[in-house]
């Protein structure tokens, strides 16, 4: 099992490399909130170690961390526990073209990812990242991010950059 601080080093590596694609690879939205995903994972599960605790699989995860869960020692917050549900299913979009809010069956339309969902995931991703730096005391890099429909959303750790 990795520990929370392989973890937590694993996501200080996602965010570097979330700030350089976003400045510097052009045409690639996708990725970059796949990355936020998949720093996000990294948080949880460095808090996840810290209960002796890992999963492999996405629904475990969502349960152990499920706020209404009263069973479970893990759990976190609401607002956390959406930010990560959201960065996931973001990402399960930009993977896959899927809308999972589309309940149709043989749905034959493309969701692509566009710069709004790169400004949610960066909006999810900042709120994940300032519970684990407040929660845990650990540091992680402010990043700066280029997305125009980031102007609307406040930021706590990260940056905007123009």
């Amino acid at each position: 099992m990795a520990t929370f601080e392989e973890h937590i080093n694993q996501a200080k590596r996602n965010l570097a490399f979330l700030e350089s694609i976003n400045h510097n690879v052009k045409d690639c939205i996708d990725w970059q909130v796949t990355v936020c995903f998949y720093t996000a994972l990294h948080l949880i599960n460095a808090h996840l170690a810290t209960f002796e605790l890992q999963y492999r699989k996405h629904v475990d995860v969502k349960n152990a961390l499920n706020p209404e869960n009263n069973l479970s020692i893990s759990k976190l917050p609401e607002d956390e526990y959406v930010a990560y549900a959201t960065l996931q299913m973001l990402s399960r979009r930009s993977r896959y073209l899927v809308n999972e809010k589309d309940n149709q069956v043989g749905t034959t339309i493309a969701f692509l990812t566009h710069d709004i969902h790169l400004a949610k995931s960066i909006k999810h991703l900042d709120c994940l990242v300032a519970f684990f730096q407040n929660k845990y005391k650990v540091s992680l890099p402010s990043i700066a991010i280029k997305c125009p429909d980031l102007k609307s959303h406040s930021l706590k750790i990260f940056s905007k950059k123009d």
